[in-house]
């Protein structure tokens, strides 16, 4: 199957993320894409895909602030990775993720595909509660949420 390479760029934030993804995903992504800069009709208010190696990442439109899509990897490509093994949380305004060291305890798999199942200028669901590997909870808003990217693992339903 065909791989596509995107380079991100989220509001606030200096570096660009870079992924490698399917086509299919690459297609679906250009497609809400066309259709947010024609008024945001019929898309996704976030979109989950694999990403590369055994990582997923779930990434709100509404947070994009440049997509290069290409058939190679270009530029000072640095694909996204994770410093542990659990999930890391990117948000508005914070230059570092929120990462944690999860282990399946909360509801990330519902709360992924809940956020991509959300239609564009819709509201987002409010907060939600995780725990770490050490069982300390972490509390957040789902509408600070710019992107996260968790092991394919955590998640039981990729898109």
């Amino acid at each position: 199957m065909a791989k596509q390479y995107l380079r991100v760029t989220f509001y606030g934030r200096e570096a660009p993320v870079h992924v490698e993804i399917g086509q299919v995903d690459a297609e679906d992504i250009m497609a809400a894409l066309k259709g947010y800069s024609a008024g945001g009709k019929d898309i996704q208010a976030f979109y989950l895909f694999p990403i590369g190696g055994d990582l997923s990442m779930l990434m709100s439109v509404s947070e994009i602030q440049t997509v290069q899509l290409t058939s190679k990897q270009n530029g000072d490509w640095k694909p996204a990775a994770l410093s542990h093994g659990g999930v890391a949380f990117y948000l508005k305004g914070r230059t570092h993720p929120l990462e944690l060291d999860y282990t399946g305890h909360g509801p990330l798999d519902d709360m992924f595909h809940g956020l991509a199942d959300t239609a564009h200028g819709e509201e987002v669901p409010g907060c939600i509660m995780l725990s770490d590997g050490a069982g300390e909870p972490a509390f957040f808003r789902l509408d600070e949420i710019q992107y996260a990217i968790a092991k394919s693992g955590l998640i039981k339903r990729l898109s």
